[in-house]
């Protein structure tokens, strides 16, 4: 089984959290939805109830299309998507140096 990441211990692992934590690990890609479900363990349906509200708050943004594919990756403009990886980066810290103490 896959160790969960320092973002998932923190604030939960529930589909949300994995869906950003997976498209933030792989910011600088883009991908489709089913790319998105599979990549976060997050069920297709689910996703797709997930999308309007991200895309609503401007979390993900559309990057292009392929066919009838659609293509989504994180937001680096938006704000909330700044302080998330923040927190990411001061998680990932913290335990680090809690690796180096013990």
């Amino acid at each position: 089984m896959e160790e969960k990441s320092f973002f998932l211990q923190y604030l939960g692992d529930n589909p949300k959290i994995r869906v950003l934590d997976f498209l933030m690990d792989n910011f600088a890609l883009d991908f489709s939805l089913p790319q998105i479900a599979e990549g976060s363990n997050v069920a297709y349906t689910t996703l797709i109830d997930l999308m309007p509200n991200l895309l609503k708050q401007k979390i993900l943004v559309e990057t292009r299309k392929i066919g009838k594919s659609r293509l989504f990756k994180i937001n680096f403009d938006n704000p909330v998507v700044k302080a998330l990886f923040a927190i990411d980066l001061k998680l990932s810290e913290a335990a680090a140096q809690k690796k180096i103490v013990a």
